[in-house]
């Protein structure tokens, strides 16, 4: 499946969390806010709060809450190592504090014994259960002590043990209460990071298998934009790592294959040739819905490697036979070709038998050219393709192939359209591709009308090389047939010279056509498929 991140936002590491100073913060600012409100109570009589039954008690009690407060906030500010140490404090100042308050109040029957509810679920959120119960506890007996001497020494009391007991099962249920949702909240977010984490981990996962793939991956969201691209997409479709990537203007021949794939809903995971317009690349597509949205991946497989594994496996196999061949068919051959030039010696023979012993001669000699041809086409080294300058190399190559005396350097017109004639090919294979079209266009050409060797471009191809000759032509039922091999309509030929041109071409990733020209005569066309100037364009975006 897809990914688009690169980097886990979890590199560092996960860190169980011991403290949570932020609840602490929040706590002192309750904390504040009610020691605000009860010590203002002080300076109002009465209260419309509270009824505060001794007022100099409450009074330097809520002081002495307000100050403690601002102690805990500065302190909380200050001081972050002794978490436990500050929460056990202000948990047991915050207990002794309302209950003071309490008494000051009337005792139980004032209500403010419930804020200690309160300060006990805050312990259980902070502490441990076994300090929270101890807290709830203490607390339990506060109010208990409190509701005695109330009791004793206040003439009127109104509290009853009843609501004293209820209280305190109160504080102590909320201990465990609030301890156990506290374990539930942090179990579960222990377990949503735990998630993030292998979520993390299995997106980085994915990102680095996309990235070593060999094949190229593209993920497209809504209205076709590119959400992610590996590098070995980046590098088939000869496109610069860059931010953004357009289909529309970057990749208009995928944007047109993918197209053509949606027009067939039929087949959903169809899988386009090269000949749509994608040289050497096989493209299929699939669609994802992903949360309701749909996403297109579209994967790019470079075929040439593979093509160049067959072709080279074709020519082991084709090497081993033609061993074979060379070996039963030279032997004998050898032997009628002696024995016809010792009877060509002979003075007794008649005219007929000389042309017998012509025609001898001749049909051994193709024989054993069919032989060589085969022998070139096993024996070819592997392809070491380099960048060859056509602008100066086609000058020294029609000087080369002119020293054999088939042609004199007029014969030819050579000229280059194409605004970047670099080609990457082997300068072996296309040496010995350009010599074999040259030699059949000196050979069926006119003789006293030159030979047209010119570079250009087009759309589906950067660059071009076209050998015309201005002869007879060929039959255009036949234009398909001359490049099977032993396939000539000569008597002189071994019908395997353009096999071996078709074949040379494939190795280098590139193909040759033939078809009528202008001149009446036939043009020979190499196709490239790879070019250096496409490493020029991808630097120049």
């Amino acid at each position: 499946m897809p990914t688009l991140i690169s980097t886990s936002p979890f590199a560092s590491g996960y860190k169980p969390r011991t403290t949570n100073w932020t609840s602490v913060r929040l706590l002192n600012v309750y904390r504040l806010g009610l020691a605000a409100i009860f010590f203002a109570q002080s300076f109002v009589s009465p209260s419309p709060l509270l009824n505060i039954v001794d007022l100099s008690l409450y009074s330097w009690t809520s002081f002495a809450f307000l100050l403690l407060a601002m102690v805990w906030i500065v302190a909380a500010w200050i001081e972050r190592r002794g978490f436990k140490s500050q929460v056990t404090l202000q948990i047991y100042s915050d207990t002794v504090i309302i209950i003071l308050l309490m008494h000051a109040c009337g005792g139980i029957s004032s209500g403010l014994g419930m804020l200690l509810i309160i300060s006990v679920a805050v312990s259980g959120l902070l502490t441990e259960q076994a300090l929270a119960i101890l807290f709830a506890s203490l607390a339990s007996l506060g109010l208990l002590a409190e509701h005695v001497y109330s009791a004793i020494n206040i003439a009127g009391y109104t509290g009853t043990s009843t609501q004293v007991g209820i209280l305190g099962a109160s504080l102590i249920a909320t201990a465990f209460v609030t301890h156990h949702l506290i374990m539930r909240v942090r179990s579960s977010e222990q377990l949503i990071q735990q998630r993030e984490r292998d979520v993390a981990l299995l997106s980085a996962l994915n990102q680095e298998i996309i990235e070593n793939l060999q094949a190229g991956v593209i993920v497209l969201s809504r209205n076709d934009q590119v959400r992610h691209i590996n590098q070995a997409a980046l590098d088939m479709l000869h496109l610069a790592n860059i931010q953004s990537i357009s289909l529309q203007k970057d990749c208009p021949r995928v944007l047109a294959a993918l197209e053509a794939w949606r027009s067939n809903s039929a087949d959903a995971s169809s899988a386009l040739p090269s000949e749509a317009g994608l040289d050497n690349i096989q493209i299929s597509f699939r669609e994802l819905q992903s949360e309701g949205q749909p996403n297109t991946l579209i994967f790019l497989n470079d075929v040439s490697s593979i093509r160049d594994s067959m072709q080279q496996a074709k020519l082991a196999s084709l090497g081993h036979l033609t061993a074979s061949i060379a070996h039963e068919i030279r032997n004998p051959l050898g032997a009628i070709s002696y024995a016809s030039e010792l009877l060509n010696e002979s003075e007794e023979l008649s005219e007929a038998d000389g042309r017998m012993i012509e025609i001898i001669n001749q049909h051994t000699l193709r024989i054993n050219n069919i032989i060589e041809d085969v022998l070139k086409i096993s024996r070819s080294s592997p392809t070491v393709k380099e960048q060859v300058d056509l602008t100066t190399w086609l000058p020294g190559f029609i000087d080369d192939f002119c020293q054999s005396g088939l042609a004199e350097p007029e014969s030819f017109e050579l000229e280059i359209e194409a605004d970047h004639p670099i080609l990457l090919f082997d300068t072996g294979h296309l040496t010995q591709i350009l010599t074999n079209l040259c030699t059949n266009a000196v050979v069926h050409g006119e003789a006293e009308s030159p030979i047209g060797i010119r570079v250009f471009s087009t759309e589906a191809y950067p660059l071009c090389v076209e050998v015309a000759d201005h002869g007879p032509g060929i039959d255009s039922e036949i234009l398909d047939q001359i490049f099977e091999p032993f396939y000539t309509t000569s008597h002189q030929g071994s019908g395997l010279g353009l096999y071996i041109c078709g074949q040379l071409c494939e190795l280098n990733n590139a193909f040759i056509t033939a078809r009528a020209n202008q001149y009446g005569g036939t043009s020979f066309i190499v196709q490239a498929t790879s070019l250096a100037v496409l490493a020029e364009t991808r630097a120049d975006r």
